[in-house]
C-alpha cells in the first residue's frame, strides 16, 4: 500500500517540475527580448539626436559660411585683429569655391532631413504621421532656428572651428557636388565677393560716421575727406579753376617799385601769373619769395626778375592727373587751356585741388573773410558761416572757383538762422563780420 502511494506522488510531482522548467525558460526568453528591444530603442534615439544636431550644424554653416564672401574674408585676414585673421585664414580655402561649398552643405542637410523621419517612425511608430510631425518640429527648432541664429551672429568663429570637417565632407561628396557646382558656375557665373561701386562705397563710409547711432568709429572729418577723394575721380580742372578774367595777374612791363611790391604783398599770393600784352598770353609765374633779394627802393622792370614756367593743362583734365603733375614739383600752378590752338581760360593751383579733396576752404593769414557770427556769453563770437570776401575791388583773393561750396557760403540774410517768434530778441546777438584780423572770432568745429 505504501509503495502504491509513493508511485502516485512521483507521478504527480514530475509534471509540476516540467511546468516550472518551461515557465523559467519562457521568462528568460522574454527578459532577453526585452533587453534587446530596449537597446535598439536607445540606439535609435541616439541616431535621431545625432541627425537633428548634424542637420542643424549644416543649416547653420550654410548661412554662416555663405554670408562671409571673399571680399569680407580678405579684409578680415589682412586688417582684422589676430583672432579674426586666424579665423579668416582657415575659412578662405573652403570659401574660395562658393558653389561647391553650398552644394556640399545642402546635400548633407537634405540627406539628414530625409533620413530623420524614417528613424523616428521606428522609434515612435504611429504609421508615420507621428514621426513626420515630431521630426518636423525638431528640424524647425533645433535644425533651423537655433543654429542659424547662432551662426548668423558668430559665423566666423563657428565656420573656422568646423573648417576641416567641412573640407572632409567636400571630399566625400565631391563626385556629386563638383558637377553641380560647375553647372552653377556656368549658368550663374563665379562669385568672388562683393565689389562696391563708388556711390555705394560713399554711402558705406557715411554709414560708419561716429555722429550716427550705428556705432561707427570714423570722425566726420575723416568721412568728408574720404568722400571727397572718391568724388575727385569724376571732377575735371575746369570745375575748380579761377576764370582768367578773375585771376590776379601782372603784365611783363610792370616796374617793380615799392608800390607794386606792396600790392603783391597785400594779395598774400606766393605765385603771380605774368602776361605779355593780353591776359591770354601768359608767360610764366613770378614767385613772391624771389622778391626778397631785391630792394623796393631800386625799381627794376619785371623782365629782369626770374620768371618760372607754368605748365598748361586741358580743361577736361581729371583732378587726379593735375594732382600728379603738381607732385612732380615743377609748379604748383597751371594755366587751363581749351581749344585748338589752345586758349587760356583759367588758372588752377594745388590749393584748389586740396580744397576739393577735403571739401572745405583753406584759409591762410592773408585771407579776408565775410560771414555770420553769433555773440557768446563769454564775450567771444562763434562763426556760423563764412567765405572769402569777393567783390569788384577784391579779385586778389585765392585762385578759387567762382562757385563756392554750399557748406561755406554765408546766407543772404542773417534771419535765416533764426526760428520761432523771438527773432527780434536774438537779432542783436548776430554779427556780420568783414575783418580778416578779428582776433575774437572762434571758428565752430
Amino acid at each position: 500500500m505504501v509503495n502504491c502511494l509513493i508511485l502516485v506522488a512521483k507521478a504527480l510531482i514530475i509534471p509540476v517540475n516540467d511546468n516550472e522548467q518551461k515557465l523559467s525558460v519562457t521568462r528568460k526568453v522574454h527578459i532577453k527580448l526585452s533587453d534587446e528591444f530596449e537597446f535598439d530603442f536607445w540606439i535609435k534615439v541616439a541616431i535621431t539626436t545625432t541627425l537633428v544636431l548634424s542637420g542643424g550644424l549644416f543649416a547653420g554653416l550654410t548661412l554662416g559660411l555663405m554670408s562671409l564672401d571673399e571680399t569680407n574674408l580678405h579684409i578680415l585676414a589682412s586688417s582684422g585683429d589676430p583672432k579674426q585673421r586666424k579665423y579668416a585664414a582657415r575659412i578662405q580655402p573652403i570659401r574660395k569655391n562658393g558653389h561647391l561649398l553650398l552644394v556640399t552643405l545642402l546635400i548633407a542637410n537634405v540627406v539628414i532631413n530625409e533620413t530623420l523621419p524614417i528613424i523616428m517612425d521606428d522609434v515612435l511608430g504611429g504609421g508615420g504621421v507621428t514621426a513626420i510631425l515630431v521630426s518636423t518640429a525638431l528640424i524647425v527648432v533645433f535644425g533651423e532656428i537655433i543654429p542659424q541664429s547662432v551662426c548668423s551672429r558668430y559665423g566666423l568663429a563657428v565656420g573656422a572651428f568646423f573648417a576641416w570637417p567641412v573640407r572632409i565632407l567636400i571630399w566625400l561628396t565631391f563626385p556629386i557636388s563638383y558637377p553641380i557646382a560647375k553647372l552653377l558656375d556656368w549658368v550663374l557665373g563665379e562669385n568672388h565677393g562683393i565689389i562696391y561701386r563708388r556711390a555705394e562705397l560713399k554711402e558705406l563710409i557715411q554709414y560708419h560716421e561716429t555722429s550716427t547711432d550705428r556705432g561707427g568709429d570714423l570722425m566726420k572729418d575723416s568721412v568728408t575727406i574720404i568722400r571727397g577723394a572718391l568724388d575727385l575721380q569724376d571732377k575735371v580742372v575746369k570745375q575748380i579753376m579761377t576764370p582768367i578774367e578773375s585771376a590776379y595777374m601782372i603784365p611783363i612791363e610792370t616796374i617793380m617799385d615799392r608800390i607794386t611790391m606792396r600790392d603783391i604783398y597785400t594779395t598774400g599770393h606766393s605765385r603771380i601769373p605774368v602776361f605779355d600784352g593780353s591776359r591770354d598770353n601768359i608767360l610764366g609765374v613770378l614767385l613772391a619769395k624771389s622778391l626778397i633779394m631785391f630792394s623796393p627802393d631800386d625799381p627794376k622792370p619785371l623782365r629782369e626778375f626770374p620768371i618760372n614756367s607754368i605748365p598748361p593743362v586741358e580743361a577736361e583734365t581729371p583732378l587726379f592727373d593735375i594732382l600728379n603733375t603738381f607732385q612732380e614739383g615743377r609748379s604748383h600752378m597751371a594755366v587751363v587751356v581749351k581749344g585748338n590752338p589752345p586758349v587760356p581760360i583759367g588758372i588752377v593751383t594745388l590749393e584748389d585741388v586740396l580744397e576739393e579733396l577735403i571739401q572745405e576752404e583753406i584759409y591762410d593769414e592773408s585771407d579776408a573773410r565775410i560771414g555770420l557770427a553769433v555773440k557768446l556769453d563769454t564775450g567771444d563770437q562763434l562763426i556760423l558761416a563764412s567765405k572769402r570776401r569777393r567783390g569788384a575791388n577784391h579779385n586778389k583773393g585765392k585762385f578759387k572757383s567762382s562757385q563756392p561750396k554750399r557748406s561755406q557760403t554765408a546766407p543772404t540774410s542773417p534771419h535765416s538762422y533764426l526760428h520761432g517768434d523771438d527773432n527780434e530778441e536774438h537779432e542783436r546777438d548776430l554779427i556780420i563780420f568783414d575783418d580778416p584780423n578779428h582776433q575774437s572770432l572762434r571758428v565752430a568745429k
